[in-house]
């Protein structure tokens, strides 16, 4: 059941103000932390629990026709309907039912059945989404093709449209009220960076893009083969380098290629490019044989432009979903956490400060994770180290501590970073101390976190923060709900596609000046 609700998930548009849900399943408690601000209702076709309706969800096709039949008249005209099912075609089932073994049963219906009642319902029928077909399964569902190829001819079935539909064990019936206006558009992405960078940059607004209508994504990683044959006729397509190293001038061939195929190009980097010396040793090619750069601060964008001037646009660094709020305990101890990687730098000016605080506050007990050095120079046995772990991992610490500690000293890359680091502790209830590099265009003092800049000044205000704990709850209630109104990824991802569209439709613009930056890729 989790599988599917996953499932139903992937596919509810993640910035939908109102949805109605004709079942009762966990999806709403799923989706509301992606979208928290969207009016979600259960209904049971008595009432009329909205009006306006985005989307339509039936978990329960029990007398669906008439339940649909009820609620459609408020759904609003560029609104869906998505309908799962246990798919009655799935090849295991096929293969239990010749068995003799129990297939699909009355629970189960197949694509064309579920396609038939939205027809007569009056609705447009806009895809049909399939769950990927694990890998695992994958040699023998091929098998089963080859072995069932002969009886499709017979019966006269399409191969590629029972391929299609056979390879999943539930589906999902997109149906509109009004046929779809919008352009259709693919984002391809080569992802290069390390663990960590491709969630917030590519994987998570991937993940909400996929939601939304004439959308697809397609991901692949550093040394897999890139297809460029993914697109239909009519779709835009964008090819989106995340964080690549493009090798001069033996690369100038790749992005000759992309061009030549009628792809937008696209440089997607977060960082500051001069921090590696391999970039400036291939003489940055990727940002100057591209069409356009996307980036994650204002400051790298205008550190950019002197590479792609004027095509650059900021995407900022968002919460992917909100965490549940926080409820404090009432008690002695105080939970400080920090947690980063190659920050020697910029934490020892405030170590001494700190071990003398640890010193005199003996209900302080300290969290790291990453960074062994820091966990190593403080003076107190207080104190526990995790290496690196996944992000939920992190998270599930991050939100049992009370004060995180922010620093990033003045220098060229760390006015390049974003700040994601406030945003996560914003998200989970933890007051932020930071530094006023980056987390000054973000954190408005003593209201929703503290900034410091001296070591004195940081004592200080770590000291106030252990000691009052009713102020430590007021700013962190603050900052949770700055986030909660303004940083929430549901409440931008809608702008890369509409970005990518406008883009793609000035090809002939940007390729006019592609050609003055990088003649070699019209040779």
């Amino acid at each position: 059941m989790q599988e599917v609700l996953e499932f139903v998930l992937s596919v509810v548009p993640l910035n939908a103000k109102r949805i109605l849900e004709i079942g009762q399943t966990g999806l709403r408690e799923k989706y509301l932390p992606f979208n928290p601000d969207c009016q979600y209702v259960q209904g049971q076709g008595d009432t009329i629990p909205l009006s306006d309706l985005d989307v339509i969800v039936c978990t329960d096709l029990t007398d669906v026709q008439e339940k649909l039949a009820f609620y459609l008249p408020h759904l609003q005209p560029a609104g869906q309907v998505l309908l799962p099912f246990a798919n009655s075609q799935y090849w295991q089932h096929i293969v239990q039912t010749i068995e003799g073994k129990s297939g699909g049963g009355n629970s189960y219906y197949s694509a064309q059945q579920i396609c038939q009642l939205i027809r007569d319902l009056g609705l447009v029928e806009h895809e049909i989404i399939r769950q990927e077909l694990p890998a695992a399964q994958q040699q023998a569902f091929q098998q089963f093709l080859q072995q069932i190829l002969p009886l499709l001819h017979l019966l006269q079935v399409s191969r590629s449209e029972f391929q299609y539909l056979s390879a999943s064990p539930h589906l999902i019936v997109r149906a509109l009220k009004q046929p779809c206006r919008e352009p259709k558009l693919l984002i391809q992405t080569c992802i290069t960076a390390p663990v960590g960078c491709d969630r917030v940059r590519v994987l998570d607004p991937d993940r909400f893009s996929r939601t939304l209508l004439n959308t697809r994504v397609h991901q692949v990683r550093l040394g897999q083969s890139i297809p460029l044959n993914l697109a239909a006729p009519d779709e835009c397509k964008v090819f989106i380098w995340q964080r690549a190293l493009l090798l001069y001038p033996q690369d100038i061939q790749k992005q000759k290629l992309l061009k030549d195929r009628g792809y937008l190009i696209v440089a997607e980097h977060d960082d500051d490019p001069y921090f590696w010396p391999e970039n400036a040793d291939n003489k940055f090619l990727l940002f100057w044989s591209s069409h356009c750069i996307q980036t994650s601060t204002e400051s790298l964008a205008k550190h950019l432009q002197q590479f792609n001037n004027p095509y650059i646009k900021v995407f900022r660094n968002q919460l992917t979903y909100l965490p549940p709020k926080r409820e404090y305990k009432e008690g002695y101890s105080v939970n400080l956490f920090f947690g980063a990687l190659n920050r020697q730098a910029d934490w020892e000016p405030i170590m001494p400060t700190l071990n003398k605080i640890l010193a005199r506050h003996k209900q302080v007990y300290v969290k790291v994770i990453h960074d062994r050095q820091f966990f190593d120079a403080l003076a107190t046995n207080r104190k526990e180290f995790h290496p690196f772990l996944p992000y939920e991992k992190y998270q599930e610490i991050l939100h049992t501590c009370d004060i995180g500690i922010l620093p990033l000293q003045d220098t060229q890359f760390n006015r390049m970073k974003s700040d994601l680091k406030f945003l996560e502790h914003a998200g989970h209830g933890v007051v932020a101390l930071a530094s006023p590099t980056v987390y000054a265009q973000s954190i408005v003092e003593g209201v929703t976190g503290m900034l410091y800049r001296s070591a004195e000044e940081f004592g200080e205000k770590l000291t106030e923060l252990i000691q009052n704990a009713k102020l430590r709850h007021k700013i962190a209630d603050n900052a949770y709900q700055w986030v909660r109104e303004n940083r929430l990824l549901c409440q931008h991802f809608q702008e890369r596609r509409e970005w990518y569209l406008e883009m793609y439709s000035r090809l002939p613009e940007l390729n006019e000046a592609l050609r003055e930056r990088c003649p070699q890729m019209f040779s």
